[in-house]
């Protein structure tokens, strides 16, 4: 009986160890043009060219706008004249453009939300995202000099805050799918409504900063087998996981002999 048991939770541990070293291989062996994901099946990539389907279109009628009596011009105008005509300020866009972003971070502690990524990619994404936002988003600022809405400043295209705000959102959604992506990008259109409302942006420099921030999303997952490799940090989790699945472990049992009226401890080390 100590045997059979012994015989058997060796065996487990066999096939744990044989598990573990079929998915190192697995991930070793997969193919050159395919980025695997932590979590996620071997077939999923990061970078798919439809990808840039949205933000290309969105780029494209924000840069329409700067040009004189283009229908994006002729809609910036309404808005400027006709929307909130009374100059009233709603202030709530200065805080939830961030609400996205905090969101993609934290969701994933939530019991019952399942996250692609571990906190720590997460966060290598969000933060290589919201780098090449802000760099972006300040340089066509201070490079194209629009005047804003309110005639203050000339530094309206493109909306930084808007950008802001879809970067969250597509993280989100990229990150949890479209159940919590939806409600992200709610919160992204009504930060770029607000821009305009308040009369800091036009129409044109919210889509532009709406496609910037879903490109700069993608681009922080694109980059982050980049940054595993550079950092070799999918190597570094592989010895770990190697080197716990390799330790030594004591396996013991108890056991009686009626005969002899004995009781012991029958101990066994498995390497």
């Amino acid at each position: 009986m100590v045997g059979l048991m012994s015989l058997m939770l060796t065996n487990g541990l066999a096939q744990e160890r044989v598990a573990d070293a079929v998915a190192l291989v697995d991930n070793m062996t997969a193919p050159a043009d395919t980025l695997v994901v932590s979590g996620a099946p071997a077939s999923d990539k990061y970078f798919r060219p439809q990808q840039l389907i949205a933000p290309a279109v969105l780029l494209g009628l924000g840069a329409w706008g700067l040009a004189d009596d283009s229908p994006v011009d002729w809609l910036e105008q309404r808005a400027r004249y006709d929307m909130n005509p009374n100059g009233k300020k709603c202030a709530a866009d200065e805080y939830i453009q961030y609400v996205p972003t905090v969101a993609h971070l934290a969701l994933g502690f939530i019991p019952g939300v399942k996250a692609k990524h571990n906190f720590r990619d997460r966060l290598l994404a969000s933060v290589t995202a919201n780098l090449l936002m802000a760099a972006a988003t300040n340089t066509v600022k201070y490079t194209v000099k629009e005047q804003r809405p309110d005639g203050k400043k000339k530094n309206s295209f493109f909306s930084g805050h808007t950008a802001t705000a879809f970067t969250g959102a597509e993280l989100v959604r990229i990150e949890y799918g479209w159940g919590y992506g939806a409600a992200a990008y709610a919160v992204a259109a009504g930060t770029g409504f607000l821009r305009v409302y308040n009369k800091r942006h036009w129409v044109g420099d919210v889509l532009a900063g709406a496609g910037t921030g879903i490109l700069c999303a993608n681009a922080g997952y694109w980059l982050l087998p980049v940054w595993k490799r550079l950092f070799k940090i999918d190597k570094r989790d592989a010895a770990r996981r190697a080197k716990k699945a390799g330790s030594p472990v004591v396996v013991a049992a108890p056991f009686y002999q009626p005969d002899d009226r004995a009781a012991g401890l029958s101990c066994s080390l498995v390497l």
